[in-house]
């Protein structure tokens, strides 16, 4: 079982867009039904300077079950859950986020029904309080576009955000901008530009929105030499070695 990307990095948006309402509860912790197996994703990412942290579990339970359960752990531990009105809906699968008021520690889970009838449940935990400042957007951003969130993954970066535009409109923006700022088109959606990568994805969110995702990571194999890069050939790899002066009899 392994955390998609795009889980990922939604999720990672849906913490850190919580908000905020205010004696010391007890540390809310997880308590998944029917749990077969759990993958903790390593490590501490950050989104928009805020710590993050990730795991998912698949259940044997149905999802609305685990769903009615979660909140009602979430309501038992006294957390904040935010009216429908102040909701991002950034998934199609079920989906909450909940607010520890006094440690400001955001908790959200996401629900994937799987074909074998089990559920994926995706678990994040947001601390707020040590948020810190992040740097500009490192790629372009479409005229007019909201809720910006960046996210370090593991030694690449991710940056989303909401368009209020047509697909085509924005695809055509990042062929415009991002040939002018000197990348090259590999495929489609995948841009290069020495030794760096962008992958830019869109997804319909409502009628007239897309959320655009935009993944960076450094291609190591684009800075390379070709014979570091390809290894040595064949001639070269049967070729002995030079005898120094000082081995001679």
């Amino acid at each position: 079982m392994q955390l998609s990307a795009r889980a990922g990095v939604l999720l990672v948006a849906l913490l850190c867009g919580a908000g905020s309402a205010s004696a010391q509860r007890p540390e809310f912790t997880w308590d998944v039904p029917r749990v077969l197996e759990a993958v903790a994703v390593p490590g501490v990412m950050r989104a928009d300077g805020i710590p993050v942290r990730l795991r998912s579990v698949k259940s044997a339970e149905k999802p609305q079950v685990i769903l009615q359960h979660l909140v009602d752990r979430f309501q038992a531990a006294g957390l904040y859950i935010p009216p429908d009105s102040h909701r991002t809906q950034w998934l199609a699968e079920p989906q909450l986020t909940a607010l520890d008021t006094e440690r400001l520690i955001s908790y959200t889970f996401v629900l994937q029904p799987n074909p074998d009838g089990t559920t994926t449940v995706v678990l994040g935990e947001a601390n707020l309080a040590e948020a810190r400042q992040e740097q500009s957007a490192f790629a372009p951003v479409f005229p007019g576009g909201t809720d910006l969130m960046q996210s370090d993954l593991e030694g690449a970066l991710a940056m989303t955000y909401v368009a209020e535009a047509d697909p085509t409109k924005v695809r055509d923006f990042y062929l415009k901008e991002l040939s002018a700022a000197g990348y090259a088109e590999s495929e489609s959606g995948t841009w290069r530009r020495r030794g760096e990568e962008l992958r830019v994805g869109l997804r319909q969110a409502a009628p007239g929105k897309v959320v655009v995702i935009i993944l960076r990571r450094t291609v190591v194999e684009d800075v390379l030499s070709p014979d570091v890069r390809e290894g040595p050939t064949p001639a070269q790899r049967s070729k002995p070695a030079a005898r120094s002066e000082a081995g001679k009899p």
